[in-house]
């Protein structure tokens, strides 16, 4: 750990990290804050750095971090808070959020003004983090989201300038230009691979105008006119050979096919920049703006840090969650983890890659909030695999659109009771 300002302890037991910082001054009564947190790579070490400067000025509080697998999280946080004993703070997910909504502190308790709070982080960001009192729950870190990402290096092959034509394109006018890009590539076989999830599906589909659920999110709609529009078009790429259907169909890899030059772009996640970074060698690929449909959007998604109801020294906690999730610390938390900043006011400058992340952090900028809510109901959890199933149907010739959004209607209704 790098030493800044006075003497810094770390104490590694048992998988519990013990930080504790420099000289102390008369600032406080002695705080140690219990922090429950999971890795996707490093964000344990960076988390400690860039608090660094908090802790230094503020020597009376320590952290007792307890790292703790992923596929172990939510058990592990679920018995703290069966058990009386919730930590101070803990690194969560959207998908953890609904599952210890209830058990969650408000960010609203603790500051002046909410409204001012909200207003500097995403909007999909703040549906994630909002209950459904409409209480401000988290403060999120970092966002996710779904984007293009193309192979620069084919298209300048066809003559394309894909920063140009990707500036306001739609779907049709990609179409096109995508035929273009293959014809001039004899090793290329396909204009685009889409992640065989349903949450890749959905960023087609709020791109056509459909979603999954009515407005209050009190039952499933998916049967409307957009996401029928959506399906048909998802049909139509597959039918006319500008989408593998390997991927939905079979059990291609669509990274592999896209890292291999068999496609000229990707629709995945902003992850996959660390992913190309590590494995694509042989051709020049870049972000870029998806074409756009009804609307232009993405699929937001991202980790959020919180304190909980009983928690044993609130105040101390949501002291450093409000620094920590400032301009300053969440741009320095962004570039050393390598992930989209959850402010609207964040300029971060990665070691590379800065306008891959900038498309991708455009793209969520205007996509609705919805989108969000929707991902965090958890009855629509209970019927994702069903929809993906019904959509391979679709592609298989089975069964139509109609059809298919009439089945997930009926089946997914029955979770919504």
């Amino acid at each position: 750990m790098k030493k800044i300002l006075g003497i810094l302890l770390i104490l590694v037991l048992a998988g519990t990290i013990v930080f504790a910082a420099g000289t102390k001054e008369e600032t406080g009564k002695d705080v140690t804050l219990s922090v429950l947190w999971f890795n996707d790579a490093n964000e344990d070490e960076v988390f400690l750095n860039t608090i660094d400067d908090y802790l230094q000025a503020n020597p009376h509080v320590t952290l007792d971090m307890q790292i703790v697998a992923y596929n172990e999280f939510d058990q592990k946080l679920k018995l703290m808070i069966s058990g009386g004993n919730p930590p101070d703070l803990a690194r969560i997910t959207t998908n953890t959020l609904s599952v210890v909504v209830d058990s969650l502190e408000p960010i609203d308790n603790h500051v002046a003004d909410i409204e001012a709070v909200k207003a500097q982080f995403l909007p999909s960001m703040v549906a994630f983090a909002s209950n459904p009192k409409g209480e401000f729950i988290a403060y999120p870190t970092e966002a996710t989201a779904n984007g293009m990402l193309v192979n620069k290096s084919a298209f300048d092959k066809a003559g394309i300038e894909v920063d140009e034509v990707s500036k306001d394109w739609t779907w049709s006018e990609w179409e096109s230009v995508v035929k273009e890009v293959v014809a001039a590539n004899p090793e290329m076989k396909y204009g685009l691979t889409v992640d065989f999830t349903p949450h890749r599906f959905s960023t087609l589909m709020y791109q056509f105008g459909g979603h999954f659920l009515n407005e209050d999110q009190s039952n499933i709609e998916f049967n409307n006119p957009g996401t029928i529009a959506a399906i048909k078009w998802f049909k139509h790429v597959h039918d006319a050979g500008l989408v593998p259907k390997s991927v939905w169909l079979g059990s291609e890899n669509p990274a592999e096919l896209f890292q291999a030059g068999l496609v000229a772009g990707h629709i995945g996640g902003s992850w996959n920049i660390n992913t190309y970074n590590k494995n694509v060698a042989d051709f020049e690929w870049k972000a870029v703006r998806m074409p756009k449909a009804e609307i232009n959007s993405s699929v937001p998604g991202g980790k959020f840090i919180a304190s909980f109801k009983g928690s044993k020294n609130q105040e101390e906690a949501f002291k450093l969650m409000e620094a920590f999730a400032d301009k300053t610390h969440n741009e320095m938390y962004s570039r050393d983890t390598f992930n989209i900043p959850s402010r609207v006011d964040a300029q971060v400058s990665y070691p590379s890659n800065s306008d891959d992340f900038e498309v991708f952090l455009e793209e969520l900028k205007v996509t609705p909030a919805f989108t969000a809510n929707e991902w965090k109901n958890t009855n629509l959890s209970k019927v994702t695999t069903y929809i993906r199933e019904q959509i391979v149907e679709v592609l298989l010739g089975n069964i139509t659109a109609e059809e298919a959004v009439a089945n997930v209607d009926k089946k997914g209704s029955t979770y919504f009771k």
